[in-house]
C-alpha cells in the first residue's frame, strides 16, 4: 500500500519542534506501508526523516505558485511509486484544499487526521468565512476522519457540518516508548521536583496561572522546585518570577531535546499542566511513559488519557484549587505506582499500537473504494 502523507504543520528552521507529533505518527504507519511525505518549505532545512519514510520537499518561492507545485509534485510521485493508495492528511489547513484536490483529481481516498484546537468552542472565533469554507471543501472529500480525542472529534463535527456525515475514529498521539522509559522511582532526592513543558502560551497554557500558585504555595513550604522546559520565551513570566523572589525556585530552561526531557522527568516527583484548553497533550503521554504521574486540568481530551491512576485534576483558573492539589501530591506522591502509569500508556501511545491502528483504518476506506468502484 502506499500513502502518500500531507502535512499541513511540519518541522523547519524556525520551529524545529512544530508538528514533530505528526511525524511521530507517520513513523509509526510506515512501518506497515510505503509512505511518502510531501511538504513544503521554503529553506534548506531539512528535519530527521526515518529511514523507512520517504521524504519529497517541495520548493516554493510564494503562495500563489504552492498550488502549482504541490500538482507537479505529486505527478512525480506517481511516476516513480505508482498511483498511491491513499491520501493522508494531517490537519486540514492550509494544505486541505490543495489534498482535496488531487484526491478528487486522481480519484484517491482521502483521511484526515486532527489535531488542532481552533475547533475548541473558545477559538471557533479565529476561524474566518474562507477558512470555514474551504474546511467545508476538505472535509465533504474526506473518505473517513480521524482525531486524537473523541472531544476533538464532536468538536470538529460542532464547526464543520461536513464532517458529520463521514466515518470517524480516534487516534492518538505517539510517544516512543523507548526513549521515554520507566524512571526509577527512587531516583531522585532533596527538594522535589516538578516539571511543566509548554509554547508558554498563557491563553492556552495558563502559564501565569501556574506561577501565581507557586507564589502562593512558596509561603508555606520550602521543598520543591519548578522546572519549566519551553520553546519560546514569555517576557512577562520572566520578569514574575524575579520581582516576586522566585528565582531559587522556578528555573527557566529553554528548549530541550527528547532524551533531555526524558532525564528531567525521570528526577521529577509529578508533571504540571494548568491548560485552559487542549486536545491530547503529547507531554501528558509521555510523563506517563516514564511513570510519572501529573497535575492537570480535566479539559478536551485529557479525561480520555488521565484518570486517578496517573493524575490529579484541578478546575481550570481555580488557582486556589492549584495550589491545594500541588500540596497534596508533594505530601502523597507515593499513592501512584509508576509500573501502573507506564502500562497503561503504553497500551494506548505505543509505535506498534498506533502504527496497527492506522493500518486497520487504512485497509478499511481502501476496501469500501474498491468495493464500490467495483459495484460502479
Amino acid at each position: 500500500m502506499i500513502v502518500v502523507h500531507f502535512p499541513s504543520w511540519f518541522p523547519d528552521a524556525a520551529k524545529p519542534l512544530n508538528g514533530n507529533f505528526i511525524l511521530r505518527q507517520i513513523e509509526a504507519v510506515g512501518r506497515c506501508t510505503d509512505s511518502i511525505i510531501l511538504h513544503h518549505t521554503s529553506d534548506d532545512y531539512t528535519p530527521d526523516i526515518p529511514e523507512n519514510i520517504h521524504f519529497q520537499p517541495i520548493h516554493y518561492h510564494n503562495k500563489i505558485d504552492l498550488l502549482t507545485a504541490y500538482i507537479s509534485e505529486f505527478k512525480k510521485v506517481i511516476e516513480k511509486y505508482g498511483k498511491p493508495d491513499l491520501i493522508h492528511l494531517h490537519i486540514a489547513l492550509p494544505l486541505g484544499p490543495i489534498a482535496a484536490h488531487l484526491a478528487r483529481k486522481y480519484h484517491i481516498p482521502l483521511i484526515i487526521s486532527e489535531h488542532w484546537s481552533v475547533y475548541q468552542p473558545m477559538n471557533r472565533h479565529q476561524l474566518n468565512i474562507f477558512q470555514r469554507k474551504a474546511l467545508q471543501y476538505t472535509y465533504s472529500t474526506a473518505s473517513h476522519i480521524t482525531a486524537v480525542s473523541q472531544n476533538l472529534l464532536n468538536n470538529i463535527c460542532a464547526t464543520v457540518p461536513a464532517a458529520l456525515k463521514k466515518p470517524q475514529t480516534v487516534v492518538g498521539n505517539v510517544v516512543d516508548t523507548n526513549l521515554f522509559s520507566l524512571k526509577d522511582s527512587g531516583l531522585y532526592n532533596g527538594k522535589k521536583q516538578i516539571l511543566h513543558v509548554s509554547t508558554l502560551d498563557n491563553d492556552a497554557k495558563n502559564i501565569m496561572g501556574i506561577l501565581h500558585a507557586i507564589k502562593q504555595l512558596s509561603t508555606q513550604r520550602f521543598d520543591f522546585e519548578l522546572n519549566i522546559v519551553h520553546d519560546f520565551q514569555n517576557i512577562e513570566a520572566e520578569e514574575y518570577v524575579r520581582t516576586n523572589g522566585l528565582s531559587n525556585i522556578v528555573h527557566f530552561l529553554g528548549r530541550k531535546t527528547s532524551a533531555e526531557i526524558v532525564g528531567l522527568l525521570h528526577q521529577s516527583a509529578f508533571f504540571l499542566l494548568f491548560s485552559n484548553y487542549e486536545n491530547q497533550p503529547c507531554v501528558l503521554l509521555e510523563s506517563f511513559c516514564t511513570g510519572t504521574p501529573v497535575v492537570t486540568t480535566p479539559v478536551g481530551g485529557i479525561p480520555e488519557i488521565a484518570n486517578e491512576n496517573n493524575a490529579v485534576f484541578v478546575t481550570p483558573k481555580y488557582e486556589d484549587q492549584l495550589v491545594e492539589k500541588l500540596d497534596y501530591i508533594l505530601n502523597n506522591g507515593k499513592q501512584f505506582y509508576p509500573e501502573i502509569i507506564r502500562k497503561q500508556a503504553e497500551d494506548i501511545c505505543s509505535p506498534d499500537v498506533i502504527g496497527k491502528k492506522w493500518t486497520r483504518i487504512y485497509h478499511s476506506i481502501t476496501a469500501t473504494a474498491n468495493g464500490q468502484k467495483a459495484n460502479s
